[in-house]
């Protein structure tokens, strides 16, 4: 990269996917430095055991490599004792290694070249931002200081390579086409195709780069003839400027002055010629179809694979095309838009067909300075896939202290639900919530009906940063649920996971897997307050945070029945083995004899001692 010569340039930012050019990038400037322009360096990773790794993995290999390096830097038999693993010296210079945890290593020595490798993954300490103590170290160089950020994208929200990179003057790799010279930017969902089958299933070994000007197809042949050339890939500064009294964009304008010398298009006003962006940040931005290591078919596979996960199609964007990702999630969902699809049925008097197992969500609001408490509650049918139906809502109005209203939820907990094709469906499993100022009594009604998956559970809020506890705990924890010595301890679920999937479900907008359904009826305060959350993304302590806040003047008791429901399911998963797609064949294979039997059995069996899932249905 011709960039860490250029005049004027103090500061380059790589935003890219993995394994495309950043590493590269650092290695051939520690080489070029300490060969040719010695001076003192420092190597950033985000932990003690990457830096070491970095060090083991990259730089004892490159020097091994280098009958240059090893002239100056010696290899490991003729090295002396102020060299350790972190810390190589050599004429005129050092170069040191450290870890962004580790403040005191970033402010104990005078630095002139700092490569900051995976800088989205730096947590700030109390003495501030890694990258920007860092880069102080730098201060007493003033005309000849160099600082390097690397890193592949996150959220779009906190990603600090992403906002370094829009700081910078937005280099992109322009290529020519291979059929009528056209110059352009390669963008995965601009320029890439790939044919359908005539049941819209997708034929990703068809996938092409399609020229934005001609239209012709390139064969994989041509796209590796592009990005294995040298010189072939140039870039050319794109960030939009103000010049003669216009906003200019270069991506529009397409004019640049063209240095030979250090390989880079410097953008320049359409009216008097001048260069319109300063040079003194270089960033740059790569995706993997610029890499010779995997086809376009390969990024197309990945890509359809990443359809049914925010998780996978974030992962897609940041480390496939190197660019941060904005959830589909993020966006506000439209209660009146989830209102508006409403169906015609009621599943209170016949569940829909793809209705296999029932599981219901119970939120318990105390009593207030109104004196009014109450027991909220949603049946939610799930099918394959996760295809859900919203089957009942109920209020118990009452104190959760009495039991009455605990005798209403248990006689809904008990009451079949007649099923499209015949046979009767019962509640397999539910969670009640016992995080608030009831929760003995919520143990109380739990313990006394054992046997039946009706769990108390409490929300954990120990999650911090973007890696949410799961929305059930595993088999380890399976002490949860059970009375103990020191008292009734209930099912510690993940609320944040839960609300994501949720959230996700209800973005959803064809029937199918994932796909949530409601009644007509329901009136609209009950949609407003299921999607009555946004979840927020910021940046704490250097932690990158997700968290769900509840919108000014809302209520929330809808999505909260939803998301414990969801746990439910989420419980016979993990307490009954629950399988959908098995459940589903069990129940489809002859569901007249399934409903013959359940008539001869009516009233014996509706709610034995221990609930399997097969006995949720007889």
């Amino acid at each position: 990269m011709m960039a860490v010569t250029e005049p004027a340039v103090d500061t380059i930012t790589i935003m890219c996917c993995t394994q495309t050019m950043k590493t590269s990038v650092l290695e051939n400037t520690l080489g070029y430095f300490a060969h040719l322009d010695p001076a003192p360096m420092l190597v950033l990773q985000p932990k003690d055991e990457m830096a070491d790794a970095f060090s083991k993995e990259r730089i004892a290999p490159m020097i091994a490599s280098s009958p240059a390096l090893r002239a100056i830097m010696g290899d490991h038999r003729t090295r002396t004792g102020a060299d350790t693993l972190r810390f190589k010296k050599f004429p005129g210079g050092f170069l040191a290694m450290a870890s962004a945890g580790s403040p005191s290593n970033l402010a104990m020595r005078a630095i002139r070249i700092v490569l900051l490798d995976e800088i989205d993954k730096y947590e700030t300490s109390k003495e501030g931002d890694p990258v920007a103590l860092a880069e102080e170290r730098t201060a007493t160089f003033t005309t000849n200081r160099l600082s390097i950020r690397a890193c592949s994208p996150t959220w779009e929200e906190t990603s600090r390579i992403y906002k370094s990179y829009v700081e910078g003057d937005q280099r992109k790799p322009f290529v020519d086409c291979p059929h009528c010279g056209h110059s352009q930017v390669l963008d995965f969902f601009e320029h890439v195709r790939w044919n359908k089958n005539e049941d819209g299933s997708h034929r990703p070994e068809t996938a092409h780069i399609h020229c934005e000007s001609c239209g012709a197809e390139w064969s994989e042949a041509e796209r590796m003839k592009i990005v294995s050339t040298k010189y072939a890939i140039q870039h050319r500064q794109t960030k939009a400027f103000h010049c003669c009294g216009s906003h200019q964009d270069p991506l529009i304008e397409r004019r640049w002055e063209w240095d030979d010398e250090h390989q880079i298009g410097y953008a320049i006003c359409k009216e008097c010629g001048r260069r319109g962006v300063p040079n003194r940040h270089a960033s740059f931005w790569a995706s993997k179809l610029y890499s010779p290591f995997i086809s376009v078919v390969g990024l197309v596979e990945k890509w359809l694979s990443a359809q049914d996960d925010q998780d996978t199609k974030q992962t897609f964007y940041n480390t496939q095309l190197g660019v941060p990702f904005k959830a589909e999630t993020h966006r506000a969902i439209d209660a009146h838009l989830l209102a508006a699809r409403a169906e015609p049925y009621d599943g209170t008097k016949e569940l829909p067909e793809g209705v296999v197992v029932l599981t219901a969500g119970i939120d318990v609001q105390s009593m207030g300075a109104t004196g009014q408490g109450r027991l909220e509650v949603e049946v939610v049918g799930w099918g394959i896939g996760e295809e859900s139906w919203s089957i009942a809502i109920a209020a118990f109005e009452g104190d959760p202290a009495s039991p009455e209203v605990w005798s209403q939820l248990d006689q809904l907990l008990l009451s079949p639900y007649k099923h499209a094709l015949g046979f009767n469906l019962y509640i397999a499993g539910a969670c009640v919530d016992s995080g608030g100022h009831n929760a003995q009594d919520v143990y109380r009604f739990v313990q006394d009906h054992p046997g039946r998956n009706i769990w108390a559970i409490k929300g954990t809020n120990a999650d911090r940063g973007v890696n949410w506890s799961p929305i059930w705990p595993d088999a380890t924890q399976e002490r949860y649920g059970h009375r103990q010595r020191t008292g009734y301890r209930p099912i510690i679920i993940g609320v944040n996971a839960a609300k994501w999937a949720v959230h996700r479900s209800l973005l959803v907008d064809e029937p199918g897997p994932g796909y949530c359904h409601f009644p007509v009826g329901r009136p609209d305060n009950w949609y407003h307050q299921l999607t009555s959350e946004e979840l927020l993304v910021d940046r704490k302590d250097g932690v990158e945070q997700r968290r769900w806040r509840l919108k000014k003047r809302m209520l929330n008791e809808a999505l909260d029945c939803r998301v414990y429901a969801y746990a439910a399911l989420h419980g016979l998963y993990q307490v009954r083995r629950l399988d959908l797609e098995k459940q589903a064949a069990s129940l489809f294979a002859n569901p007249a004899e399934l409903a013959q039997k359940q008539s001869g059995t009516a009233g014996a069996a509706v709610q034995p001692r221990r609930r399997t899932i097969r006995q949720s249905l007889d």
